[in-house]
């Protein structure tokens, strides 16, 4: 099949080729050039298509009332960005969306908004993740790139760009060495201590919720999607199977996050002085006009202060998780139980979290090697 294929309609002339495996029309109108995608692969099925369909269709545009479809437009990583974003803003939550439009304005507008997508070029993006990298944690930077990634992908689907420059750069990697390192990890466990302190200094509400996340490790958005229906005190369970963002309720984070989480003591003691302050509402936490909470947003802030009144490190509401997980798995709680009520998928991905709270001294480790040799037994002879 030849590259370029000449095609006379009527008083105008085309030349019929292929880009990125799909046939192209370039011809003039007016004394001006154009070229367009007919978005159909380079088949002789369509090559018939183009000719008797596309081109005859071309041409009652430019020669009647309705204009061609508009000129090719070079568009700036800005301009796209935008298109991509309220194309896609269906596809994610609106909180991730946000969040995603957020990280674009602050990290890869300054850098490249107002320059076209053809120019930018992948050393360019090298610089740029470097320079992320000064600041940045690797896994932050990461996500800074996939927003990026994603929006050249799109440009490339639509014929705008041959390749995605990105893919050319090589994305930054978690070592090791970053992994056990502490002073960057994101979990701030709190202390037992912070813990009665917070306790001691606050009441109503934001007493029992912050011993019903200490105790239970359910995610802040799950627990003001509870209902009182949710919670069976007779089998001690409370059934997890919904989150609230952004005055949306939906399903969890992940479909491992639909769970039943046991009711450990403390749990229940927050819960039953909850009982007594929203019993004859529907959700066990609601905000001041006797509703559920749109976000849990302000009893983040609400707990930020109290850090702050007890001079105790900021730190987010989520920590609260984290302590749970690791006080139980500092003390040698069952990780698998521990998984199970966090809803993790498996337990790889809590042992990735909080294997440094993994604690022993030698007394239990001699247990544990003389417990380990009688399951294991021996062997005759030996």
């Amino acid at each position: 099949m030849a590259d370029n294929i000449k095609y006379n309609y009527m008083d105008f002339k085309f030349t019929i080729f292929v880009k990125n495996g799909k046939w192209w029309l370039d011809f003039y109108y007016q004394k001006k050039r154009s070229k367009r995608s007919t978005k159909l692969a380079n088949t002789k099925e369509n090559l018939v298509i183009v000719k008797k369909e596309i081109i005859p269709s071309v041409v009652e545009y430019l020669t009647g009332d309705i204009q061609l479809i508009q000129e090719q437009k070079e568009y700036t990583l800005k301009s796209f960005a935008e298109e991509y974003f309220t194309i896609h803003k269906k596809d994610v939550r609106e909180h991730t969306y946000k969040r995603n439009v957020n990280h674009f304005n602050k990290h890869i507008l300054p850098y490249f908004g107002h320059r076209l997508l053809a120019s930018l070029l992948p050393m360019e993006l090298e610089k740029w993740q470097y320079k992320l990298l000064e600041n940045y944690r690797i896994l932050t930077v990461q996500k800074f790139r996939s927003i990026l990634y994603s929006i050249f992908d799109m440009a490339v689907l639509n014929d705008i760009l041959d390749k995605n420059p990105l893919s050319k750069v090589k994305a930054p990697k978690v070592q090791k060495e970053f992994l056990l390192d502490s002073s960057n990890d994101e979990v701030q466990p709190f202390t037992t201590d912070e813990i009665k302190l917070l306790l001691e200094h606050t009441t109503g509400y934001m007493h029992n919720f912050i011993l019903f996340m200490y105790s239970s490790g359910i995610r802040p958005g799950e627990i003001i999607a509870l209902n009182w229906k949710d919670i069976d005190f007779d089998k001690k369970q409370i059934a997890v199977y919904k989150t609230i963002v952004n005055n949306k309720i939906g399903n969890p984070k992940t479909q491992s996050s639909v769970r039943n989480v046991d009711m450990l003591p403390m749990a229940q003691k927050a819960l039953e002085s909850q009982y007594k302050l929203t019993k004859e509402y529907e959700y066990v936490f609601v905000n001041s006009s006797n509703k559920y909470f749109y976000s849990h947003d302000i009893i983040n802030l609400n707990f930020k202060r109290l850090l702050k009144l007890n001079n105790i490190e900021q730190r987010t509401l989520y920590n609260l998780r984290h302590t749970f997980a690791s006080q139980l798995i500092s003390n040698g709680a069952d990780i698998v139980w521990v998984s199970k009520m966090l809803g993790h998928k498996d337990v790889s991905i809590t042992l990735k979290v909080y294997t440094k709270f993994i604690k022993e001294n030698e007394d239990t480790r001699f247990k544990k090697i003389e417990q380990m040799g009688t399951i294991l037994g021996t062997v005759s002879g030996f």
